[in-house]
């Protein structure tokens, strides 16, 4: 009958939306199906749920570096790789049938991001629903920005993710660890840096430098209006040309997916032709040190790159600075183009935390773990 609905809800509808709901509806029947070609008696299987459905490239490169990772540390194991949205649709059983095939030995590994909030996606709904019918799962939920509106979602997050006791949650700023502690008692709880921090060290682009990469959010989350952002960008063309972008560009996703290590290193080969970027985005803050170009932060309404730029201090302390205001960042702008070296970078993050995380995961749920 819930079916028979959908369909005549969509029959209603006007025919673009009719003809997106008919695809969609296609694109996760066959998904789901996919389940019924794993075996329950195969060695153990590796679930990575969430991957990116958008064409941020900041997200991307998160699924880029966590397949990389994954391809390198189970080498053996076989690999199904899920959308969030195929997860949290209950018209084909994907829960159904993923408890047909799923072992206590096997792994679950989610998207890593700003997907422990209440506003924007259902990644947070996929964990819960996830969590709730496989409390015992072994389950890595990759580095997270913690960020509720909501009380009351918090709260009803925080009793879902509790079941999870054979779970390693990351946290990837101070902040959003400190909540982890909070809202998570019962679950093993790890401050960690986001992912694509371990291509840091991994570029080395020849170009000759010219001119300020401004690479700046257009979402809820920017602190600064467009008008003082374009004053800033003309007061810093006194300093050197500026170009203006984001790591949202216009290529759809799939075709993103499709050669995703050639856009990933096309995406930080651009920050490389820069002298300075600045930016509002924490995967910006990334891209341009992976780049080995030097960045100066500024701040948008939540903790996220402020706080993440926490990471920095101590191992890029000459590369990355955090702004309190548009005129501080001036300064520090008119401070690198004048004395920045651009060294090569060090690749700290890759060898001090993802070379050591397969040792973490080896430890969950090993009583739950035949032999």
């Amino acid at each position: 009958m819930k079916c028979k609905n959908e369909i005549i809800k969509a029959i209603l509808r006007p025919p673009y939306r009719a003809l997106k709901w008919a695809r969609q509806s296609i694109h996760v029947y066959k998904e789901t199906s996919r389940l019924l070609r794993i075996s329950a008696e195969s060695a153990p299987n590796v679930f990575y749920f969430g991957i990116t459905e958008h064409s941020n490239m900041g997200d991307l490169a998160q699924y880029f570096c966590i397949r990389e990772w994954i391809g390198r540390n189970y080498p053996s194991l076989p690999v199904y790789e899920f959308e969030a949205t195929t997860i949290v649709d209950t018209r084909f059983g994907f829960l159904g049938k993923l408890a047909r095939v799923i072992k206590p030995n096997d792994l679950i590994f989610f998207q890593s991001g700003f997907t422990t909030a209440d506003r924007g996606g259902c990644h947070e709904l996929m964990h819960r629903v996830v969590i709730d019918r496989f409390p015992t799962a072994r389950i890595l939920m990759m580095p997270q920005t913690i960020f509720f509106h909501s009380e009351e979602n918090r709260l009803r997050t925080s009793k879902s993710y509790n079941q999870a006791r054979n779970m390693l949650f990351l946290s990837r700023d101070k902040v959003s660890y400190e909540q982890a502690l909070k809202m998570f008692p019962d679950v093993q709880n790890v401050l960690y840096p986001d992912i694509v921090t371990s291509l840091i060290g991994k570029y080395n682009f020849q170009h000759q430098r010219h001119g300020i990469f401004m690479c700046c959010r257009n979402d809820y989350e920017k602190f600064y209006s467009a008008d003082e952002m374009d004053e800033f960008a003309s007061k810093l063309s006194d300093l050197d040309t500026v170009d203006m972008g984001d790591t949202t560009i216009s290529t759809h996703y799939l075709k993103i997916r499709e050669n995703l290590g050639q856009f990933v290193s096309n995406q930080i080969e651009l920050f490389s032709k820069y002298k300075l970027t600045i930016t509002d985005r924490y995967h910006g803050t990334i891209f341009s040190l992976a780049a080995n170009t030097p960045v100066i932060v500024i701040k948008t309404k939540d903790h996220k790159v402020t706080t993440g730029a926490d990471w920095f201090k101590g191992v890029y302390d000459d590369s990355v600075m955090v702004a309190e205001s548009l005129d501080h960042a001036y300064e520090l702008a008119q401070k690198i183009l004048a004395s920045y070296d651009y060294p090569v970078l060090q690749p700290f993050f890759k060898e001090k935390y993802y070379d050591a995380l397969p040792a973490r995961v080896a430890q969950l749920g090993k009583t739950n773990v035949a032999g």
